[in-house]
């Protein structure tokens, strides 16, 4: 990119199991917050892009109860000055940064902000699958139960297991570390409850062999953050966070690192998408940081803790913060690379990776402490 594109400001709302107040108060609650962090005012805010799709199983998919679209979000937040904006159907958060990249690139915004809700409603079940029909691929996997509960999820966390030898003992770690993490994250839902080994071998098994802290707690909250473009990203209150590149799934994930221009020994924390606790092992192999069939042991010696040569999640995680759907994995990335990370921040960290999504469907992003070379 010749012009660089920076993320000027995040923020979050508070993160609760459940709540009384709607989904749109979450969501102004992280916008405001996020625009306040970028030292900006509401009117200052010309672009908006969100990801206001409900990817749970059990979702109504409703605007203004478990999803809130932009039309809702700006008439909410006072938008009246928006030249473009975009809803990503079936979006991660990687993905909204690289639309407003675009947009801010090509001169049809100046200040963008993205905004992605989740919303627990108490009146439905999570996971349950309403639908009696299935279409596509889905006739058949869907009939068998294997979209639903992390069943696909826990199918190939069976094949690993045998295939490596590695055990229920070994994926403890993963759950573990997201739980220490947490501890110093202030919004994160599990930050006061550390995670033993007998507790976490001893709870109900979801799907062999992920059990109930294997898989992410659905939660209502928001995330969000404003971006800019050339000599804007650094005429505000904080320090930018340049985006120095990013891939989606559709190219191999270690694509990322040539299209960032930061070789993977120049990556100083990595945030990985922990929906369940395997996808940490999926990733860091993907991504080549170890061999195949290795990143058990990876994680369970300590070379992902804070204080390894590759710290990951360092705010908890999906596993510690709560299922924010990869919004949380991408304000600790701004907020390392920019050195706001309170507790949590790695000394000295200059770059960091954003992945979110599976094994099969995921988008990268690489943050970086400056802008890197002109191309």
């Amino acid at each position: 990119m010749n012009t660089p594109v920076a993320i000027v400001g995040v923020g979050t709302s508070a993160i609760e199991r459940r709540s009384n107040r709607g989904i749109v108060a979450f969501a102004l609650d992280a916008a405001r917050a996020a625009i306040a962090d970028a030292g900006l005012d509401v009117d200052d805010i010309d672009g908006y892009v969100g990801a206001p799709t409900a990817t749970n199983a059990g979702g109504l998919r409703a605007d203004g109860a478990d999803e809130v679209s932009m039309r809702l979000l700006a008439q909410s937040l006072g938008l009246d000055e928006l030249r473009w904006g975009a809803d990503l159907a079936g979006a991660f958060a990687p993905d909204m940064v690289a639309s407003a990249a675009h947009a801010l690139t090509a001169g049809a915004a100046r200040r963008v902000l993205g905004v992605r809700a989740l919303y627990h409603l108490p009146e439905r079940d999570y996971a349950a699958v309403r639908t009696t029909h299935a279409y596509g691929g889905a006739q058949w996997t869907a009939p068998y139960g294997f979209t639903t509960a992390g069943a696909r999820f826990a199918a190939r966390a069976r094949a690993y297991l045998e295939a490596t030898g590695a055990t229920r003992e070994d994926l403890y770690a993963v759950p573990a570390l997201a739980r220490q993490n947490a501890a110093r994250n202030p919004v994160a839902i599990w930050r006061e409850r550390r995670l033993s080994c007998q507790e976490y071998l001893s709870a109900r098994l979801i799907a062999d062999p992920l059990g109930l802290y294997d898989c992410d707690m659905p939660v209502c909250g928001a995330a969000a953050f404003v971006m800019t473009a050339g000599d804007l990203a650094t005429a505000g209150s904080q320090p930018p966070a340049y985006v120095r590149g990013w891939t989606g799934w559709r190219q191999p994930p270690s694509s990322i690192f040539g299209h960032s221009g930061l070789s993977r020994e120049r990556i100083d924390v990595c945030q990985i998408y922990d929906g369940f606790s395997t996808m940490v092992w999926d990733t860091l192999e993907a991504l080549e940081f170890c061999d195949p069939g290795t990143a058990w042991r990876w994680v369970r010696d300590g070379k992902s803790a804070p204080d390894g040569p590759l710290p990951i999640n360092t705010f908890g995680g999906s596993l510690g913060e709560g299922r924010m759907h990869g919004m949380g994995h991408l304000r600790e990335a701004v907020l390392q690379v920019t050195g706001r990370a309170d507790a949590r921040q790695v000394p000295g960290a200059r770059s960091c990776l954003v992945q979110v999504g599976t094994f099969d469907f995921s988008s990268l992003l690489v943050l970086g402490a400056d802008p890197g070379p002109s191309t």
